[in-house]
């Protein structure tokens, strides 16, 4: 019986013992180490992240978007939102004049403007002279001039009636479907220079240039007893002078590059002209646009089209349209390498020149821009980390104040594209990005 008792009294005490040490610290249960297992974010689901966010920045509040990005060479869609809904394209309209003009004209296409006589004109007087414009956007005061020296050299020494300006391969309608009164001033017409205002009566910039030409070979000593009027050449008038425009190819980046209205309008007419047939008018330009998608696409997304530049607010596409007509071009090899060479270039030049800088999409990146009133919009190409083009439309409408928030948008958008990589490992390094000359920058 006192052995129990001691027994019982030694495991108390032990107990005891155990419980004062262990709460001292000296007997400490060491946890378990388990290990923590790396999150998998796959490279595409990480970009849809990327952009999901950007589109919830408080301009989507009121605004709306339609955006659609597409593997050029798989047709992949990489991203798309609202990419069926139908916006104001503003400028990247100027993306099918530009098409459409190199499909149905042709890169080497030039413009003429041209001196006629009649049959009958002997070499030293002649009766009248007449100037015809088809169309040159881009022609100059200087290009009147060397007419008037090509004319001289023919032994033309005067000129008995009158000189005749011939602007009907266009229609005389100066202003655009749907154009706001202050984008008016454009005027154009068969026979224009910009820089020349039109006349105060006709509205035409055809009877000034005629007057250029005029007072010019009047300096040049050769008698002009006629006055300038419009009118048509003959039938059976000769040429004795021409002037040729730049090829379309470099046309087409003095359109795209800096976005040149005058240049869009003039060329959709001509297309018109040379599609469907003289005069050139928008709604020719609009037919053969709309026959040139129906020939690439078979059934074209649902769009609008009323004028070459973008500046009315009829014109209506989607960013469905855009990308379509975007891969299509690329895959056309005889049509891809001026067209791509007429998009400004992110950072570099035209009215991309201040955008992207510093960033991957600078000097890869390849868009037109669009602007109006609450409108701005972005579409072309960029080459991801991996080589890939992508093919992108990005349409932000309806909101109030400058474009600078929209733009900034596009720019984000643009960016994630070129940083895109499908070589990532998941979970390793799915927060770093790609320079320009894709190598990998840790974050």
């Amino acid at each position: 019986m006192i052995l129990l008792r001691i027994m019982r009294t030694f495991a108390i005490f032990l107990f005891c013992s155990i419980m004062l040490l262990s709460g001292c610290g000296i007997f400490t249960a060491k946890p378990v180490e388990t290990e923590i297992p790396a999150v998998s974010l796959d490279p595409l689901e990480k970009l849809h992240a990327d952009i999901d966010a950007v589109l919830q920045e408080a301009l989507f509040t009121t605004a709306s978007i339609g955006i659609k990005v597409v593997a050029v060479e798989t047709g992949e869609v990489i991203y798309e939102r609202n990419a069926h809904k139908l916006q104001h394209p503003a400028s990247t309209t100027k993306l099918f004049t530009a098409a459409t003009a190199l499909a149905k004209l042709g890169a080497d296409y030039q413009f003429e403007t041209t001196l006629y006589v009649d049959t009958d004109a002997d070499t030293q007087v002649i009766g009248n002279l007449y100037l015809k414009g088809r169309a040159d956007p881009v022609l100059q005061p200087s290009d009147i001039l060397k007419l008037a020296d090509t004319l001289l050299e023919t032994g033309v020494e005067s000129i008995q009636g009158d000189i005749i300006v011939d602007e009907t391969y266009l229609d005389t309608v100066r202003e655009g479907p749907g154009w706001m009164w202050d984008d008016r001033p454009l005027r154009i017409g068969a026979l224009s220079i910009r820089q020349i205002e039109p006349d105060p009566g006709t509205r035409s910039r055809a009877l000034p240039c005629g007057y250029l030409l005029k007072i010019e070979l009047e300096q040049k000593g050769i008698e002009v007893v006629g006055d300038v009027v419009l009118g048509t050449v003959p039938p059976d008038a000769h040429s004795v002078a021409k002037h040729l425009s730049p090829p379309l190819a470099d046309i087409l980046k003095l359109m795209n590059k800096p976005s040149d209205n005058w240049i869009a309008e003039l060329l959709f007419k001509t297309i018109g002209a040379e599609v469907v047939g003289e005069p050139g008018t928008w709604r020719k330009g609009r037919e053969a646009v709309t026959n040139f998608l129906n020939e690439i696409m078979g059934e074209p997304p649902p769009h609008r089209f009323v004028d070459g530049s973008g500046l009315s607010r009829y014109n209506l596409l989607n960013a469905e349209l855009l990308t379509k007509l975007l891969v299509y071009m690329h895959h056309n090899f005889e049509l891809m390498p001026e067209y791509l060479a007429s998009l400004p270039i992110a950072g570099v030049d035209g009215t991309l020149r201040n955008r992207m800088q510093g960033v991957s999409a600078e000097k890869v990146l390849r868009a037109k821009t669009g602007t109006l009133s609450g409108v701005s919009a972005l579409a072309g190409y960029t080459v991801t980390a991996d080589g890939e083009v992508f093919a992108f439309g990005i349409l932000i409408s309806h909101y109030v104040g400058p474009a600078t928030p929209a733009r900034d948008i596009q720019d984000k958008i643009g960016n994630y594209l070129t940083q895109f990589s499908r070589l990532v490992s998941p979970g390793t390094v799915s927060n770093s990005t790609y320079d320009a000359d894709k190598k990998l920058i840790k974050p």
